[in-house]
């Protein structure tokens, strides 16, 4: 267990390793003066991580949150805010589906290009026109929609908490990795598969359900509104969208030094629930 901070000084527990994307962020747009961001590893562990770090207080627990990627645990909600777990322990969901999803904005991104542009060693050319990546944002999160509806799908078989992980992805290396082919029938396929590795610890899940969901979810996604109004930012996971959209944006470029400057570069005022969670943390600061 890591040394314990001064009692006097609040806690933002979030996911990931020191130096992760997610604490990058936190870094960025919390105020630090009485703050401490703690990572704690993976989502599933954080509730007991917590209970492990605040019994290291003798005089008891400093004010703390925790704060994690919504993924696909949970639908988002139709505002703009964060959503609480259920349970006794402060522990809020992003609005977005992981951290990766914030970085994915035309202005964001031809700042970022614009900012290397003159840096030795960048073969990308110019910056294009804000208007041109959004074009390519839309296109790559058109492709993706068959994918996602199967993601979705997959997640939502699981009734419980306590029922068994199911995977969400059939891909080796998991999210931001995608699969050969992005066809409805092909993502069909393969999370059949999927599902029927678990038929024999929980009964009643099927591929006929994960074939009603996804069809679903694929109707949802596909409905002239939900690309126009960018609904896709909060429903599909970043981690894909990025790994389609950097090769559309230009052959190589560099999605990773990307992820880490976008981290420290998000406008906090443009995301209502990044503001609600700066709130949260100064209540315990």
């Amino acid at each position: 267990m890591p040394q314990v901070v001064d009692p006097s000084v609040g806690i933002v527990f979030c996911e990931g390793s020191p130096g992760g994307v997610d604490g990058v962020l936190l870094a960025h747009i919390l105020p630090l003066r009485n703050l401490y961001v703690r990572p704690v590893g993976g989502k599933r562990g954080m509730p007991a991580y917590i209970d492990g770090f605040l019994e290291s207080y003798p005089s008891g627990p400093p004010g703390y949150l925790g704060f994690r990627e919504r993924d696909f645990d949970v639908e988002p909600p139709d505002l703009a805010k964060l959503t609480r777990l259920h349970g006794q322990k402060p522990l809020w969901l992003s609005y977005r589906t992981v951290i990766e999803n914030y970085f994915i904005d035309a202005d964001l991104i031809r700042e970022y290009w614009t900012a290397q542009q003159a840096t030795t060693g960048w073969g990308h050319g110019p910056a294009p026109s804000k208007m041109d990546i959004q074009r390519r944002i839309m296109e790559s999160a058109r492709e993706l929609i068959e994918y996602q509806s199967v993601r979705w799908a997959l997640a939502r078989l699981k009734p419980a908490p306590r029922w068994p992980e199911i995977h969400t992805t059939w891909t080796r290396n998991g999210s931001g990795h995608l699969p050969a082919s992005l066809a409805f029938a092909d993502c069909l396929h393969h999370a059949a598969r999927l599902v029927t590795a678990f038929q024999d610890q929980v009964r009643g899940v099927g591929s006929d359900q994960l074939q009603d969901y996804a069809q679903g979810y694929r109707e949802r996604f596909g409905a002239g509104t939900f690309l126009s109004q960018h609904k896709y930012l909060v429903w599909f996971h970043g981690k894909d969208m990025l790994a389609h959209l950097c090769p559309n944006l230009e052959p190589n470029f560099p999605r990773r030094h990307y992820i880490n400057w976008a981290a420290e570069h998000v406008n906090v005022d443009e995301h209502p629930d990044l503001q609600e969670l700066v709130a949260l943390a100064r209540e315990v600061a």
